[in-house]
C-alpha cells in the first residue's frame, strides 16, 4: 500500500475514533438552543444549499438554525462527531466508513440526491471504457468518500484494481478545484468527479465523459449525498430532527421541479465564499446529471460497504439496519 495512501487512511481513523471518542464525553443527553447544520460547496447539495434560502430561514421546531459550510467530508466528520456540528449532508461514502468504525454515532435520516459523479477523461487519453483505465491515473476528491469508493466499484466489473491493491490504476485525490490543473499537468488521465465539476472540466474541452462508465454508475443508483444527524442530538431533539427531514424534504421537492433556484442559490454562496460564480449553463448542464428524492436505495448503500471493505477501509461490519434511514 502507497504511504499517501496509508497517511490518508491513519487521518481517517484519528478523524473517526477522535471524534466518537469527544461525542461520548459529557455523560449525560445535552440540550441544545439550536440546530447546527452542515454541508458543502457541490449542486449535490442544492437540496441544502437552497434550504438555507427558505426551509431553515425560520428555524426548526422552534430551534433557530446555523450553518457551516466545509470544504471536506472528513472535515464535516470531525464537526459532527466532535460535538460541533448536529446534522448534515454527507456522501454515503464517508457514512459508511464512520458506520464501521464508530457504530451508531451517526443516524442516517434520508436521501437528498443520487447521481451527480460522473467519470470523465482527456479527450487523447484513448480511454472509452473502464477497461481503458489500465495502466492510467484516476483523479478522486479524496481517498474513501464516495467516488473513490464508486471508481473501485467500476474497476471490479471489469477486473481492475487499483494501485494500492496490487493492480494498476493509480487512484490519485486531487482537490475539484484543482482537477483541471491536475489534468493539465498529466497527473491524472481521467477523474471521477462530482458535480458541478464534471461538466465545467466538459465546458472547457478538457474532459470528454466515459458514457459506459456512467451508465453503470446510473444504474446503480448510489445516492451522492445522504441526511445525517448525531445520535445524540436525534434523541435530545427528536422534534427538531423531524422537522429537519420534513424541510430536507420540502428543499428536494423544489429542487427537483425548478433545478435554475439550485444554480442560482449556488451561484450566490460561491461568490459568497470564494468571490466567483460559474456560468449558469454549465450549472443547469451538471444539474441534468443530479436527481432531488429522498429515496435512498439499500442495494445502493451495500455496494459502498463492499467497496469499502475490498478497498480495506472499514473497521468493521456495517450493520444493515444502519443502510435504512431513521426519521424518527
Amino acid at each position: 500500500m502507497r504511504a499517501s495512501l496509508r497517511a490518508a487512511i491513519a487521518a481517517i481513523l484519528v478523524t473517526v475514533t477522535g471524534g466518537a471518542l469527544l461525542a461520548g464525553c459529557g455523560g449525560g443527553t445535552q440540550s441544545y438552543d439550536s440546530v447546527r447544520v452542515g454541508f458543502m460547496l457541490n449542486l449535490t447539495h442544492g437540496p441544502a444549499i437552497i434550504a438555507v434560502q427558505k426551509e431553515f430561514t425560520d428555524g426548526l421546531a422552534g430551534l433557530p438554525v446555523e450553518t457551516q459550510v466545509f470544504q471536506s467530508g472528513p472535515e464535516e466528520v470531525s464537526a459532527l462527531l466532535g460535538g460541533s456540528l448536529d446534522v448534515g449532508y454527507v456522501g454515503p461514502g464517508p457514512y459508511v466508513l464512520l458506520e464501521s468504525r464508530a457504530p451508531g454515532r451517526l443516524r442516517l435520516l434520508g436521501g437528498v440526491v443520487t447521481g451527480g459523479q460522473r467519470l470523465v477523461a482527456t479527450p487523447g487519453s484513448g480511454i472509452h471504457s473502464v477497461a481503458d483505465l489500465a495502466g492510467k491515473n484516476v483523479g478522486v476528491p479524496a481517498y474513501g468518500n464516495t467516488q473513490d469508493l464508486t471508481l473501485r466499484l467500476l474497476l471490479a466489473t471489469v477486473g481492475l484494481k487499483g494501485d494500492d491493491q496490487g493492480g494498476d490504476v493509480g487512484i490519485i485525490p486531487v482537490k475539484n478545484a484543482t482537477l483541471g490543473d491536475a489534468l493539465d499537468e498529466g497527473a491524472i488521465d481521467a477523474a471521477l468527479a462530482p458535480e458541478p465539476y464534471a461538466a465545467k472540466l466538459e465546458a472547457t474541452g478538457k474532459v470528454v465523459p466515459v458514457a459506459s462508465a456512467n451508465r453503470q454508475i446510473a444504474v446503480w443508483r448510489i445516492p451522492a449525498t445522504v441526511l445525517v444527524a448525531t445520535e445524540e442530538f436525534a434523541r435530545a431533539e427528536p422534534a427538531a430532527t423531524r422537522a429537519f427531514v420534513a424541510a430536507n424534504a420540502r428543499a428536494v421537492v423544489r429542487a427537483r421541479a425548478n433545478p435554475l433556484v439550485v444554480a442560482r442559490a449556488f451561484n450566490d454562496l460561491i461568490a459568497d465564499q470564494t468571490g466567483t460564480t460559474l456560468d449558469e449553463s454549465v450549472l443547469l448542464a451538471a444539474l441534468k446529471e443530479i436527481r432531488a428524492t429522498t429515496d435512498i436505495t439499500p442495494g445502493a448503500m451495500a455496494l459502498m460497504v463492499r467497496a469499502g471493505d475490498a478497498a480495506g477501509y472499514l473497521g468493521g461490519p456495517v450493520a444493515p439496519g444502519a443502510l435504512i434511514p431513521r426519521p424518527d
